[in-house]
């Protein structure tokens, strides 16, 4: 009896992989259209000299682009994304039955794929932190990553000490290729994959496509999130900054997952790369920042320099951050701001002056800089000047850049704000921290910028034309709606 009920669970566990496998081979088509220009022609050559699968945010975008998977999502990502002048990342593509090294040589012998791109092949080679060869082709749209599935297996097969794989069959991958590789990716919607000759997505773990419909954020590992952290803790930051970006409720693995300690072990170099992208504007840092504060408390070991003045009032410090990106948001969607908001920038110390310093208050353009300075004042408004340059130096800003963010926060202290004797930098940031104003009511209050001056000739920034200047209003004093030395509203 006993034997034949564990055969019978044998059989409904046998079916419930194959029923599994089923769904995962069930592709949701994505039509040629949806390429680019660009695209469409460096897909055709590269298929021709490799078997290949395009991976990663590409398939994410055009699914939430193309198809039915989360319109809302969709909608408000485009919204914030068009608002901040956030151009498209890059293409991430999987080749088979050759390693990037040998499809490297291969692309620069070809005349058709060279012609169309803006600069020659690049082979970046595993080093340190990143472990595939990568072979970087640069397109007028945007630029083409493309990693060896051959490589990926023979790196995975060396860390466990098993014999490497010898070259695979050209005809593509197997299925239990896609499935391993898969399992190996941060998220589930970034591990679906996307089939130009057939025009087809497929999910090898089996849920990406649910997911992304579903709006949650899970990890693809078989062996679950604590797994998959172990092996890349990195992969933690990504999992919130997709969460942030797109409004997507985490799994409940990782929203109690207590990974702080994992990160510590993560090369300095990494943990800041995958924490300033995720504090560009696109990204919604304030989201980030709020799900940093978690169980795990990861916010204590990526700021710990910051001071016990912030990390024990972390929501408070999360709060302003909230409110200064609705205050900027709604200003570009009004035309007083642009903004350029793709990869982080630091500020040299001979570079352009600040913009949101500038007293002139003519047409406002943001730049990564400029908002990485202004949201780090926010965040640390409560540091005193030790704080701040140790917090500084635990990011890896410039002196130019630290100095500017006290400056900031100097200036939004002062008891009167005026025209004359503040920056708009300064009157964003006071209200960000002093004031339960509404955005709106905040921007009906802006000075308008002088007409025919700088600020209209100036070119747009993150090609978001400039609305038509207006007739100056009179200077007047613009005392803040309520005083910085008292409680702080906006931030809670």
């Amino acid at each position: 009896v006993e034997q034949h009920g564990l055969s019978v669970i044998a059989q409904f566990w046998a079916l419930g992989t194959m029923a599994a496998q089923a769904a995962a081979r069930s592709a949701q088509t994505l039509p040629s259209s949806a390429w680019a220009p660009a695209e469409a022609g460096a897909f055709q050559v590269l298929r021709g000299i490799a078997p290949l699968w395009i991976t990663g945010g590409w398939v994410r975008d055009k699914l939430l682009e193309c198809t039915d998977a989360n319109p809302a999502a969709h909608r408000e990502w485009e919204r914030v994304r068009t608002l901040a002048g956030c151009t498209f990342g890059d293409v991430d593509v999987l080749v088979d039955g050759i390693s990037a090294k040998d499809f490297f040589f291969k692309v620069k012998k070809h005349d058709a794929l060279r012609t169309a791109l803006l600069g020659p092949p690049v082979l970046v080679r595993a080093q340190g932190a990143r472990s595939l060869d990568t072979v970087k082709l640069r397109l007028p749209e945007r630029d083409i990553d493309v990693t060896s599935l051959l490589d990926a297996q023979r790196h995975r097969a060396e860390l466990e000490g098993k014999p490497r794989p010898t070259k695979s069959s050209s005809s593509g991958c197997s299925w239990s290729s896609l499935v391993e590789d898969a399992g190996h990716r941060d998220t589930t919607f970034n591990a679906c994959y996307y089939d130009p000759s057939t025009e087809e997505v497929v999910d090898p773990c089996g849920r990406g496509l649910a997911d992304l419909r579903a709006g949650l954020v899970r990890m693809p590992h078989t062996k679950g999130a604590a797994a998959s952290i172990a092996e890349d803790p990195v992969r933690l930051l990504r999992c919130l900054r997709f969460a942030a970006r797109f409004d997507f409720r985490l799994d409940d693995e990782l929203s109690m997952e207590p990974s702080a300690t994992d990160l510590g072990a993560v090369p300095p170099g990494r943990l800041l790369n995958e924490l300033k992208k995720a504090m560009l504007l696109h990204n919604r840092p304030g989201r980030f920042l709020g799900l940093l504060g978690g169980p795990g408390e990861v916010h204590r070991t990526l700021f710990s320099e910051a001071g016990p003045a912030t990390l024990e009032s972390w929501h408070a410090a999360v709060g302003r951050v909230n409110r200064l990106e609705s205050l900027v948001l709604e200003g570009i969607s009004r035309g007083n701001l642009t903004a350029r908001s793709v990869h982080w920038r630091g500020r040299p110390a001979h570079g352009p002056p600040p913009a949101l310093l500038a007293t002139d208050w003519r047409k406002t353009g943001i730049h990564e800089n400029d908002w990485a300075e202004l949201l780090l004042a926010a965040l640390f408004w409560k540091c005193d000047e030790t704080s701040l340059k140790a917090a500084g130096a635990q990011l890896q800003l410039s002196l130019a850049m630290t100095d500017t963010v006290g400056k900031l926060q100097r200036e939004a202290r002062q008891k009167l704000i005026t025209v004359q004797s503040a920056p708009p930098g300064a009157h964003l940031l006071n209200a960000a921290v002093a004031s339960s104003e509404s955005p709106a009511s905040f921007w009906d209050r802006w000075p308008a910028a002088p007409a025919g001056g700088a600020g209209d000739s100036a070119e747009p920034v993150g090609g978001v034309e400039r609305a038509p200047a207006r007739r100056p209003r009179t200077p007047k004093a613009w005392p803040p709606p309520q005083q910085v030395e008292g409680e702080e509203r906006g931030g809670e």
